[in-house]
């Protein structure tokens, strides 16, 4: 676990992200405005915006974020939906940050974060009524154990939300936004990501494959010409490491040339 801590581990995110965000009132901070830069997933926004669609959590909803990165999904659920919703991440520079930006976006009465091993969640079982994963499942070696431990700790009914780079054909280009090379990148393909899933227990509702909306994507912004203010960058960078623009573009090809896909595995607990 310690290469996802250093791959991922950095100083300075919040002062950074608050340095990049245009009329930043530390007293008065709106979640909304830490969207550009705390949406750390495949698609950032407008995936997390489809995929808590999906959820359409109530109000009196606990939901579950497991990788939940420096918290952005978490604060989107929560001050979208009015939902409690529990982070957890393997990486305390991360940890750390989400509770700093939820205090300062006025959420941390719905929002918490814990710095936990997502093979041991440190909750009850059938606590949650909902959880997400998002582009988590590449950094973790025994996804068993977690996808494990997401069955064990959902009520009866409850729904899980995950997405995953998979294998698809030949070795993607490293480095990638996840890892520097394959000794730190655990990839399956889309059988063994399914069977996953249905050996813990799971009912399989759904498989979505996002790849070409991701490509889609990509494209549309390299083709707009608008490109990311320095800070804006910066920040980016801060959060992801000094190469992700060549992580991202690495990536992007991996998937237009069929070697990676994107999938959203939506599953329930049965029983």
């Amino acid at each position: 676990m310690s290469n996802v801590t250093t791959h991922y581990g950095s100083d300075g995110i919040v002062e950074r992200i608050l340095a990049a965000v245009p009329d930043a009132k530390i007293d008065a901070l709106d979640a909304r405005q830490l969207y550009p830069f705390d949406q750390l997933h495949g698609r950032e926004l407008i995936a997390t915006q489809d995929h808590a669609a999906r959820l359409a959590p109530s109000s009196s909803d606990r939901i579950l974020d497991i990788g939940s990165g420096i918290g952005g999904p978490a604060r989107f659920l929560a001050s979208t939906y009015g939902c409690a919703v529990d982070g957890v991440d393997l990486t305390k520079a991360f940890v750390d940050a989400s509770a700093q930006l939820t205090k300062l976006s006025g959420l941390s009465e719905k929002v918490r974060f814990h710095e936990a091993d997502a093979t041991r969640l440190p909750f009850a079982d059938d606590t949650f009524d909902a959880a997400i994963c998002f582009y988590v499942g590449m950094n973790i070696a025994d996804k068993p154990a977690v996808v494990g431990q997401a069955f064990r700790v959902l009520k009866p009914g409850g729904k899980l939300i995950w997405t995953e780079a998979v294998l698809a054909g030949g070795e993607p280009y490293y480095p990638l936004p996840w890892a520097v090379s394959p000794a730190t990148s655990h990839l399956v393909d889309r059988s063994a990501l399914k069977t996953l899933f249905v050996d813990a227990g799971f009912r399989i509702d759904e498989i979505i494959d996002e790849t070409g909306e991701h490509v889609e994507l990509a494209l549309k912004r390299a083709n707009s010409g608008i490109l990311p203010s320095p800070a804006q960058q910066q920040a980016n960078e801060i959060v992801l490491g000094a190469e992700f623009v060549q992580r991202r573009k690495n990536y992007i090809r991996s998937l237009s040339e069929g070697k990676l896909a994107s999938l959203a595995v939506i599953v329930s607990k049965t029983g």
